[in-house]
């Protein structure tokens, strides 16, 4: 590897959930607990089966989205039209009242982040999450959030990814050329955005690897990485330095 100085002039841009966080503790776990107080009966054996494609296919896009795939894990779970009516309507004012579902770091997350930042690198992260749950990974987790040197979340843009809007926001703030940038998703919508971008992209299959690795491998990314540890010795080859 070249000296550490030669990756002033790179980038690279995380995902935040399944990616640094744990999408399971932030999303399924309250979805389910949800939809226990409706019906404590649901087929929890169903939705432990097919909650995370529904979300990696459905997630990282819109709230809207989001909700069709609840909608659909309703579903499989078995819960009536009316059960899910209350189930959305529950979700709704959890969200209204900006309740604070779990942020769980993945146990390599900063030490990454930490090591990647001695590199001399550029982070950003780049997450359809809001500015209010950005303030409480601040708070709960100021070593991951004051590694990144610019922090674009779906409530500074227009489109969320796989719309580049939020990937060209971060290399204009940080003046980086997109050659020069590689985006890091575990969702097709990641993948897709560093492609509309013109960036190098990054498929992590994280915490649902049996699952995510035909939607990854769908979108053609550079690489397909288990974990972000890999990332710091792969950047030569990813750049080609």
């Amino acid at each position: 590897m070249k000296d550490t100085s030669s990756w002033k002039n790179y980038c690279i841009l995380f995902d935040m959930d399944g990616v640094l966080i744990s999408l399971k503790a932030r999303w399924i776990d309250p979805v389910e607990q949800v939809i226990e107080k409706i019906n404590p009966n649901f087929d929890k054996n169903k939705i432990a089966q097919h909650a995370p494609s529904l979300l990696l296919i459905h997630g990282g896009r819109s709230a809207n989205i989001m909700f069709k795939g609840i909608l659909e894990i309703c579903k499989i779970g078995g819960l009536s039209k009316f059960q899910t009516f209350r189930v959305l309507v529950n979700l709704f004012f959890s969200i209204l009242s900006k309740k604070k579902w779990p942020i769980v770091p993945f146990e390599e997350t900063i030490g990454t982040l930490q090591q990647l930042r001695e590199m001399d690198i550029n982070l950003a992260l780049i997450t359809s999450a809001s500015k209010h749950t950005l303030r409480r990974v601040r708070k709960e987790y100021p070593k991951i959030y004051d590694v990144f040197d610019c922090i674009v979340t779906r409530n500074d843009v227009r489109y969320t990814k796989p719309s580049p809007e939020q990937i060209l926001l971060a290399l204009e703030k940080l003046n980086i050329q997109n050659e020069k940038s590689v985006v890091i998703g575990d969702f097709m919508s990641d993948i897709q955005a560093g492609k509309n971008a013109g960036t190098k992209t990054i498929g992590v299959l994280s915490e649902f690897a049996e699952i995510s690795q035909s939607y990854i491998e769908s979108t053609n990314p550079d690489l397909i990485i288990s974990s972000i540890t890999e990332i710091p010795n792969l950047l030569p080859r990813v750049f080609s330095v």
